[in-house]
C-alpha cells in the first residue's frame, strides 16, 4: 500500500523518503477541469427511483460569475439566477420581481444546494489539508474549510493524476457526518478535450433521492459581455 501525506511544503510518502514539494496545486487543477463558460444542462430530481421533476437550463459562466436561465419546462421558461461573486439572485418573470437566494437553500427542490451549483471555486474555499494515495493511482484528497461560511466544513475527493480531473467527493459538516456524496462522469471531445457530461447529486441525510445533471456544448469560452452578469441585467 503506497499513502501520500500533503503538507504545505513536503511531501511525504510511505517508504519514508521525503521530498521537496513539486507536486500539482491539486485545487486548481479541480477549478480548471470543472471550468466551461457554456453548457445546456438537464436536471433530473428523483424520488424513491422515480422522476419527480425535471429543468433544461442554459449556463453561463465568466470566472467567478455565474448565471442560469430556465428553458423548460414551460412554466419555469424566463426564470433566471445570478450569481454575482458577491451574492445571489432569483428573477422570476410571473411577478417581474429579483429575490435574493440563500446560498445554502436547495436549489429548484433538487439535492443541489445553490452553492453547490453556482459558486464552484474550491481553491478560494478549501485547503488542501491531507492526502493519500492507497491504490497507487487514484489520490484521496482531503479539503478542509478556510471559513464557516462554506457550506461544508471538510470535502474528500477522489482524483486521478493522469487525467487531473476529480471523480467524487464527499461533503461532511462540522460534526463530521456525511451530507452529501457527488459523482462526475466525463466524454471526451473530438479533439480528445475531457469535458464533465454527468454530474449525480445525492443528499445522504435524505438517502431516497438523488438528481442528475448532464451536460451539453461546453465551451470553456463565451463571449457575453461584463453586464450579462450584473443584477441591472437580470431583468432583460
Amino acid at each position: 500500500m503506497k499513502a501520500l501525506f500533503i503538507t504545505i511544503s513536503i511531501l511525504y510518502i510511505s517508504t519514508n523518503v521525503s521530498v521537496q514539494a513539486t507536486e500539482p496545486d491539486y485545487l486548481a487543477l479541480i477549478d480548471k477541469s470543472l471550468y466551461v463558460e457554456y453548457a445546456g444542462i438537464r436536471m433530473e430530481v428523483y424520488k424513491n427511483d422515480k422522476l419527480i421533476k425535471y429543468y433544461r437550463i442554459e449556463f453561463y459562466r465568466k470566472e467567478a460569475k455565474m448565471r442560469m436561465e430556465f428553458v423548460e419546462p414551460a412554466v419555469e421558461k424566463g426564470r433566471r439566477i445570478l450569481n454575482d461573486e458577491s451574492n445571489m439572485w432569483m428573477y422570476m418573470p410571473r411577478t417581474s420581481k429579483v429575490i435574493k437566494l440563500p446560498l445554502k437553500q436547495s436549489f429548484m427542490g433538487s439535492d443541489a444546494s445553490n452553492r453547490d451549483l453556482m459558486r464552484i471555486e474550491f481553491a478560494k474555499d478549501y485547503d488542501l489539508v491531507a492526502g493519500e494515495q492507497p491504490d497507487g493511482a487514484i489520490l484521496h484528497l482531503e479539503l478542509k474549510a478556510k471559513n464557516l461560511s462554506v457550506s461544508y466544513n471538510k470535502v474528500v475527493v477522489l482524483f486521478d493524476p493522469k487525467r487531473n480531473i476529480p471523480l467524487s467527493q464527499k461533503m461532511f459538516s462540522l460534526s463530521g457526518k456525511l451530507i452529501k456524496t457527488i459523482e462526475y462522469i466525463y466524454k471526451a471531445q473530438p479533439d480528445n478535450t475531457l469535458y464533465m457530461n454527468e454530474m449525480i447529486i445525492k443528499d445522504e441525510l435524505m438517502g431516497n433521492s438523488f438528481t442528475k445533471m448532464y451536460y451539453e456544448n461546453c465551451k470553456r469560452r463565451q463571449n457575453r459581455p461584463e453586464v450579462f452578469f450584473t443584477l441591472g441585467s437580470l431583468k432583460q
